[in-house]
């Protein structure tokens, strides 16, 4: 004879696969890319998204315990959804971020290995002129030549 799976055992399950998948690691290091942009302008766009960001991921916190509940119930959604609550929030104030500064015309640019370990070998100086040329929509190579 056939073992049937209850419904609320298959949601919770469902549930704790949904959140868990949410909560997937941080991206790496990046930088906001955009072609003739430097350094000044890309800090000035990164900290008008911000107030966004912060909003972006309360909303999906919220968003999560809500619909928690229509997946878990009463008890158990919610539970699922505050022991992930940092890096729900985390992911949505990225994903608020990049929708920010998406409308403003930037792209995330994700640092290759060798970019951040350049990044942090470098002085101040070098540093800066080397995030001015990233921003810009240059590389390392080029960077390393000019």
């Amino acid at each position: 004879m056939k073992k049937i799976i209850p419904f609320r055992a298959f949601a919770a399950f469902l549930c704790i696969v949904t959140v868990t998948a949410c909560a997937a690691p941080p991206p790496g290091p990046s930088v906001p890319f955009q072609p003739g942009s430097n350094l000044h302008s890309a800090r000035a766009a990164f900290e008008s998204c911000l107030g966004p960001a912060e909003r972006s991921g309360n909303n999906t916190v919220a968003g999560h315990y809500v619909g928690s509940v229509f997946w878990g119930g009463l008890v158990v959604g919610p539970v699922i959804v505050a022991s992930n609550s940092e890096a729900l929030r985390y992911g949505g104030e990225v994903a608020g971020m990049d929708r920010c500064l998406g409308q403003q015309g930037y792209a995330r640019r994700d640092l290759t290995p060798q970019e951040v370990r350049a990044l942090n070998a470098a002085d101040i100086a070098t540093r800066r002129a080397m995030l001015d040329h990233l921003i810009g929509g240059g590389t390392l190579q080029t960077f390393a030549r000019g």
